[in-house]
């Protein structure tokens, strides 16, 4: 999925305008790469195109061992958003990124995370 169909996604999903589906992705993939081991976002990336691949891949020598709270706090303080607003958001862009990714790789993505994140992408059933 080329970066411009991501972000239709993106607008489609958490009702954004352009610039706002762009705002809202880099925040939550920078959070998310934050987030994710170096060697966990290097293979999310390897899955992506760019600039998606940069996002991710601004991670940490160690990764942040955040809650989905803290998460979302953080992508509330990177756009700005109420931490309602920051939701929306991470949901509209991980669940994207859900669809995106293969089975394997979500998979694989999602057993690194704490359950809770599983809503977040999409698969509240996950959660726990």
């Amino acid at each position: 999925m080329p970066y411009g169909a991501f972000l239709a996604a993106v607008r489609e999903r958490g009702g954004y305008s352009a610039d706002e589906a762009d705002r809202v992705t880099r925040a939550v993939l920078t959070a998310l790469g934050t987030r994710l081991t170096p060697d966990t976002a290097g293979h999310l990336a390897d899955q992506l195109p760019e600039p998606l691949a940069d996002m991710i891949n601004d991670a940490e020598a160690a990764a942040r061992d955040w809650g989905v709270r803290t998460f979302v706090a953080h992508v509330a303080e990177a756009t700005g958003e109420d931490e309602e607003g920051a939701e929306v958001a991470a949901r509209a862009v991980l669940s994207t990124l859900a669809d995106r990714i293969g089975r394997g790789e979500r998979d694989a993505l999602l057993s690194r995370l704490p359950a809770e994140y599983a809503g977040l992408f999409g698969y509240p059933e996950l959660a726990g």
